[in-house]
């Protein structure tokens, strides 16, 4: 969509949710020249020696296939992403914000398949609920060693959502709006297995009051969508 002096708009400014639907339907499914680089600016980097951690896997390496659902709730007001945070115990991810997904079952179909069955697992929604609109780039976990392909669905306002116990500890969502303003992408110091890195992360505050750094594949997935919407991701990479 463009303003009235022909400028492209980011998403959440000034649109009506009609507009914002058609944005999305229009921008989602269309390719993102500078993915990877959105995907490697999202990637710890290493503080003593400024080497970024890949995100391409090793040609000799055997991936395993993963599938995600990126929900974005239509409500009145705007649009918002629906996220979750993982429960301690699980072996992949444990206790990390991501979307709904997991990896690919020999019953599944298809990767989206993957994708709605595990929505619907962990957080109860139903396929019906969800109209995908398109495929981001595929996406490699170097920890996990995960192929992940995210989904982006919409949602109708006010669908419901119920969280697995045994899988979530929490659901939250965050307005479109919030994620692209200019102070909520920041970089931050994190330590694994003894060594500093420079992580960016979108530090946002849900509707629960407790704020949340979402950072790794999940904020590098956020950074692909937002991207197509007009979202320029100065400085990450």
């Amino acid at each position: 969509m463009e303003d009235a002096e022909g400028q492209r708009r980011p998403a959440g400014e000034g649109y009506s949710s009609e507009e914002l639907v058609a944005r999305l339907r229009e921008a989602v499914p269309r390719p993102l020249p500078n993915w990877r680089e959105v995907y490697e600016g999202f990637s710890p980097v290493d503080i003593e020696t400024g080497e970024r951690r890949s995100r391409v896997p090793s040609p000799d390496v055997v991936s395993r296939r993963a599938a995600v659902l990126v929900p974005v709730l239509m409500e009145p007001k705007g649009a918002r992403l629906v996220y979750t945070v993982r429960k301690a115990h699980l072996n992949d991810h444990a206790g990390q914000i991501s979307f709904p997904g997991g990896g690919h079952e020999p019953d599944d179909d298809s990767l989206l398949a993957t994708a709605l069955r595990e929505a619907e697992e962990e957080i109860e929604l139903r396929p019906s609920l969800v109209e995908v609109i398109g495929e981001l780039e595929e996406m490699y976990i170097p920890p996990s060693n995960f192929r992940v392909s995210p989904f982006v669905g919409l949602l109708p306002p006010g669908a419901e959502m119920v969280l697995d116990p045994e899988e979530v500890e929490e659901i939250f969502t965050v307005p479109l709006e919030h994620l692209m303003a200019p102070d909520i992408l920041r970089k931050v110091i994190r330590t694994r297995e003894g060594r500093e890195y420079e992580v960016p992360v979108f530090s946002v505050e849900p509707d629960s009051g407790k704020r949340r750094e979402i950072w790794g594949a999940t904020a590098a997935m956020t950074g692909v969508l937002l991207a197509r919407l007009g979202w320029n991701p100065t400085g990450i990479t």
